[in-house]
C-alpha cells in the first residue's frame, strides 16, 4: 500500500549521484536513517540527515555549504511527485521524479513550478533603488547574470523562489537597498497545477 510510503522509503530509492557533495549509496542512507541527529553520522557521511519530518514529507542534509533538501507531493493518481533541491553557488539544481507503486523514476522534462516568465519586479521593487543601481540591475537581469534558489516546502505545498541579489547590486555599498527591496515569488500547488 503506497499509502505507508513516506520520505524515508523515498530518500532510500533516489540515484547515488543526486547528493551534494559524494554519492551515498543506498546502505549508508539506511544508516543515516537510523543516526539522525548523532554525532556519529558524520562518520558515514559528509553530509547526514538535518531534518526527516515524516508527517509533512520533507527531508533535508546537513554539513555542506550549500543546501540540500526532498520533498514530495500526493497526486490524486497515487503517484507522488518528488523533488531535490541541490542548491549550488550558481542557483538550485532541481531533479523531479515520480514514485509509483514502489519505483521512483525521473521525469527529466518535469518543470518544477511550471513554465513561469520572470521579471526583474518580481523580485526586486525597483522603486526603492536608485535610477543608476535599477538599469545596471535591469541590464544584469535581461542578460541573464542572475541565479535563482528554490525553497521547497515543509508546511504546505508552496514553492518559494528567491534570487541572488549578488550579482545585481552595481556597487558594495548599494547592497542595503538591494537586500530591502529583496521580495520572493511563490509559487502555489492548486488542483495539481502550479499557480503564483
Amino acid at each position: 500500500n503506497d499509502k505507508s510510503v513516506n520520505i524515508k522509503d523515498i530518500f532510500l530509492l533516489l540515484p547515488d549521484d543526486v547528493f551534494p557533495v559524494e554519492e551515498i549509496s543506498k546502505e549508508d542512507r539506511s544508516l543515516l536513517i537510523n543516526h539522525i541527529g548523532e554525532d556519529k553520522a558524520f562518520d558515514i557521511s559528509s553530509t547526514p540527515i538535518g531534518v526527516c519530518d515524516v508527517k509533512n514529507g520533507y527531508l533535508n542534509l546537513t554539513g555542506s555549504q550549500y543546501d540540500w533538501e526532498m520533498c514530495y507531493w500526493n497526486l490524486r493518481d497515487g503517484r507522488k511527485l518528488v523533488a531535490v533541491n541541490n542548491s549550488t553557488e550558481t542557483g538550485s539544481e532541481i531533479r523531479v521524479f515520480f514514485y509509483d507503486d514502489g519505483k521512483l523514476t525521473e521525469d527529466y522534462n518535469y518543470i518544477l513550478g511550471g513554465e513561469q516568465d520572470y521579471k526583474l519586479t518580481d523580485f526586486i521593487d525597483i522603486s526603492q533603488l536608485s535610477p543608476k543601481s535599477r538599469e545596471y540591475a535591469e541590464q544584469q537581469f535581461m542578460n541573464g547574470t542572475y541565479h535563482l534558489y528554490y525553497q521547497l516546502p515543509r508546511n504546505g505545498a508552496s514553492i518559494t523562489i528567491s534570487i541572488d541579489i549578488y550579482e545585481l547590486v552595481d556597487h558594495d555599498e548599494n547592497y542595503d537597498d538591494f537586500y530591502e527591496a529583496n521580495k520572493n515569488v511563490i509559487l502555489k500547488w492548486e488542483n495539481e497545477e502550479w499557480k503564483r
